[in-house]
């Protein structure tokens, strides 16, 4: 078990490029704009995820302040860290893209005929209800990892001094 934890380090022509010099002096954050790479599916419909949020959910799990991370490197370049924190979620990624297909579909379907390629067959709150079901912490995901396709989201800021950078 790897206890590294990895996020973008895009290229400085991808229009979420961050600079090293902006996270090495800030660390990354929510509002980090390599951040918006990630899915967050939590975020998609948010007032509909907070509606169905279970009730034994922490207070501090807020998807509109999550940030994506990767448990294996999968960019050229990336920034990494060690696991800092229990405030890290993993969710079922397969599921999070049929929110986004559902939402899609409901809101551009009286007026984009695209849309109708979107349709799940299921509502959105049936994709969100899944989608809180999947969720699971960190050390649980390492041990069973139940999702082919995991969406991991830590939802605290990663401080600067454990971050490094990484080239494949």
């Amino acid at each position: 078990m790897s206890n590294l934890l990895y996020h973008a380090y895009l290229p400085k022509n991808h229009k979420e490029h961050v600079s090293l010099e902006e996270v090495m002096s800030g660390g990354i954050h929510y509002a980090t704009k390599s951040n918006n790479i990630y899915t967050k599916g939590g975020n998609i419909q948010f007032e509909v995820t907070e509606l169905l949020r279970p009730s034994n959910t922490p207070d501090w799990l807020n998807f509109r302040q999550a940030i994506g991370v990767e448990l294996t490197n999968s960019f050229s370049k990336s920034f990494y860290f060690p696991i800092f924190t229990d405030k890290i979620r993993v969710f079922n990624l397969d599921i999070t893209y049929s929110i986004y297909d559902q939402a899609f579909y409901e809101d551009f379907k009286d007026f984009d005929e695209e849309a109708l390629n979107f349709d799940t067959g299921e509502t959105i709150e049936y994709w969100i209800k899944l989608y809180w079901k999947s969720m699971m912490t960190l050390e649980d995901y390492l041990i069973k990892k139940p999702y082919s396709k995991p969406e991991v989201l830590i939802f605290e800021s990663v401080p600067k001094e454990i971050i490094q950078v990484c080239e494949e």
